[in-house]
């Protein structure tokens, strides 16, 4: 295997260990095989030796033993019940005569753990499938172990007749009660904070009960709520939903008992899916009313004023850009520092004239090392906009000859992974996308993918940015040149093909074209400048964009001043003519005072060998072994989340390299 180096790049995702066990060589010469599991064709399975000899089980040693290890029982079930649980006692047998193996190991040690004589006790934390390995004389066998997370929360204080009728609804229908947010089908990763529960209608006094059961897991909750109606989900339910088992789809049910009535109604019956990895990096926003660039953690619950914290207060700072790789910030609003290091929370360079800032970029591409830049020509509010060609993001000196010399263009803006430019023509106001070779820093073979048209309504296109794979774009449409500006003009999402010209499709569920919004028609075209994160998680790649939706009921201006940060999934492997994504979810932690817009994902600065991570990609050496970054053995595959250069580096054979990184496959 050759592994890819590119310091300093983090994949947003959850990094499962398995502990490995050597398969020693079948009795006849053959060498063992394994299921997709790794732990064999079964969880005691046995198989044919090679040609030398007779039927002997996978385990055998080499020596010729033809004895089977089997552990008994080959699986259990451990249901954790409000944080109370029975362990399982494992035993081990040898050819029919139980032993005692030199080992037992679990794989999740999260869920599940085991100590010297077979007894499994679950942590009770968070729940999933957890296999129990033995070893004696020279073989392994395993079983599997499934732990349940089952818990009841009743902060509302109900009695027992009330959670009785709460769980058996008999008045049908409820029509008094509209459901606000989440959405139903929203896709939400690992690591975010729990959404609030929020609708509209119900009285004074109301019960309800908030079902939730996944793959691994079963929460009831059983609240009171008055209008307008809230709930903020607790951790020690959001916690085992989300960190159970590896995603999966999620039955959501919400029940009402009206105050004083004698049968129950149900409000919503949703489905929510988990996504098998964790969003890791930093979204950089401008909460424009104040004028600052701000970033917030999707795992924070509030933003972070890092300009303000490295002197950056003398104005306005806006009409930015970030490098994928999070070591470089372009500003372009009335700041004197115009590059900003963001590895080391200090302006680089900064330009002033008479003592007032001067503006060098607005809004520009930034290539993927914080490098290079291409400025933005749009007609975009502000200077200085008009400029052909690339610069030297460090020091502010134009670079010629190198394929884009008095090329002009709109919003351009770089794949992650360094390989494409994505751009709008500024003659024809199409989407197009150039070639880019990060080394020799050349721009070529410029692409035509997807024409304006001449629907008035939809020919404008505008924000492209390029999915980590690099083989798509996502961007908004709406009206010329209304839609160039998030605070009136209209804004839908669209993707496109960066391979095939003319392959578009309309982002219908993360646009919510078709979704039953509490505010009806108010919260649809009104979506704008996407930003791809710079690697997938879980299955998905992940957009971030600008909103002037309502939030549930905590923020429902009617005239439209609203604008927050939003993220919907997109599926990894978009199937031609079908829509990829998924109803959104609004960023957690933003300030709900501020107009947040222009969101940028970049990643964190990369750990050096010895520090704890939780996937290979947070390491500067893009390897994580056991929770620590180390060096990675140059002769073995990747597990999840640690550097590749293709799909058969990885060690799942389900996981697929984007970007240099191996990533999870979708739940099933």
């Amino acid at each position: 295997m050759q592994n890819a180096r590119r310091a300093g790049t983090i994949l947003f995702t959850t990094l499962a260990l398995a502990a490995a066990f050597p398969l020693t060589q079948g009795c006849g010469g053959g060498e063992a095989t394994t299921g997709s599991d790794g732990s064999g064709a079964g969880a005691n399975a046995s198989g044919s030796g090679g040609a030398g000899g007779g039927d002997c089980g996978f385990t055998c040693n080499q020596g010729g033993n033809t004895g089977q290890l089997q552990i008994v029982p080959p699986s259990a079930t451990i249901d954790v019940i409000d944080g109370v649980a029975s362990p399982v006692d494992f035993n081990a047998t040898y050819n029919g005569q139980e032993v005692q193996p030199g080992g037992w190991v679990v794989d999740l040690s999260s869920v599940a753990g085991v100590d010297g004589t077979g007894i499994v006790s679950a942590s009770g934390n968070v729940g999933g499938l957890v296999t129990l390995s033995a070893q004696y004389n020279g073989t392994t066998a395993t079983a599997q172990v499934t732990v349940n997370i089952k818990k009841t929360l009743n902060p509302g204080g109900l009695s027992q007749a009330e959670i009785d009728l709460l769980k058996n609804p008999t008045g049908g229908q409820d029509a008094s009660v509209v459901w606000a947010y989440p959405y139903d089908g929203t896709v939400f990763p690992k690591g975010i904070l729990a959404p609030e529960l929020m609708w509209n209608g119900g009285g004074a006094g109301d019960k309800y009960w908030v079902h939730l059961q996944g793959p691994f897991t079963e929460l009831d909750v059983f609240a009171v709520a008055d209008p307008p109606a809230r709930h903020q989900l607790d951790p020690a339910v959001w916690t085992p939903l989300t960190e159970s088992g590896n995603g999966g789809t999620v039955d959501f049910k919400v029940n009402r008992l009206p105050s004083g009535a004698t049968a129950a109604t149900t409000v919503i019956d949703h489905d929510w899916t988990i996504a098998n990895g964790s969003l890791r990096g930093t979204v950089y926003y401008w909460a424009n009313n104040i004028g600052r660039v701000m970033r917030i953690n999707p795992g924070a619950g509030a933003p972070e004023d890092f300009l303000a914290a490295a002197g950056v207060t003398d104005a306005c700072s806006t009409c930015h850009s970030v490098s994928a790789n999070g070591s470089t910030l372009i500003l372009g609003g009335d700041v004197s520092t115009s590059t900003f290091d963001l590895l080391n929370n200090a302006p680089v360079m900064s330009t002033t004239s008479v003592g007032k800032p001067v503006r060098n970029w607005a809004m520009p591409a930034i290539s993927p090392d914080g490098s290079t830049l291409i400025e933005n020509n749009a007609a975009l509010p502000g200077p200085p906009g008009g400029s052909d060609g690339m610069w030297d993001a460090q020091t502010g000196a134009k670079l010629t000859g190198l394929g884009l010399d008095g090329v002009f263009l709109d919003m351009p803006a770089f794949a992650p992974d360094g390989s494409r430019i994505a751009y709008v023509d500024h003659a024809t106001h199409g989407l197009g996308v150039y070639a880019w070779d990060p080394v020799t820093k050349m721009a070529s073979s410029p692409t035509s993918l997807v024409d304006a048209g001449g629907d008035p309504a939809l020919n404008c296109i505008a924000f492209p940015s390029v999915s980590p794979d690099a083989k798509w774009i996502v961007y908004h449409r709406g009206s010329y040149p209304g839609s160039l500006d998030t605070r009136t003009g209209p804004g839908s999402l669209y993707l496109a093909s960066s391979e095939q010209p003319g392959v578009e499709v309309r982002l219908r569920q993360a646009n919510g074209d078709d979704y039953p919004f509490a505010a009806g028609d108010r919260d649809r075209n009104i979506d704008y400048e996407p930003t791809f994160a710079p690697l997938n998680a879980g299955g998905y790649a992940w957009v971030v964009f600008t909103s002037r939706r309502t939030y549930g009921n905590r923020l429902t201006d009617s005239a439209g001043n609203t604008k927050q940060l939003w993220v919907a999934a997109i599926d990894q492997n978009p199937q031609p003519g079908q829509d990829p994504s998924h109803p959104a979810f609004r960023v957690p932690g933003q300030d709900i005072a501020t107009w947040n817009m222009r969101g940028f994902w970049a990643l964190e600065p990369c750990k050096q060998e010895g520090e704890a991570c939780e996937t290979g990609s947070q390491c500067c050496n893009q390897n994580c072994d056991n929770g620590i970054c180390e060096n990675p053995d140059p002769n073995g595959c990747s597990q999840t989340g640690n550097a590749c250069v293709e799909d058969s580096d990885c060690c799942d054979m389900t996981a697929s390299c984007i970007n240099g990184f191996c990533s999870e496959p979708p739940p099933q």
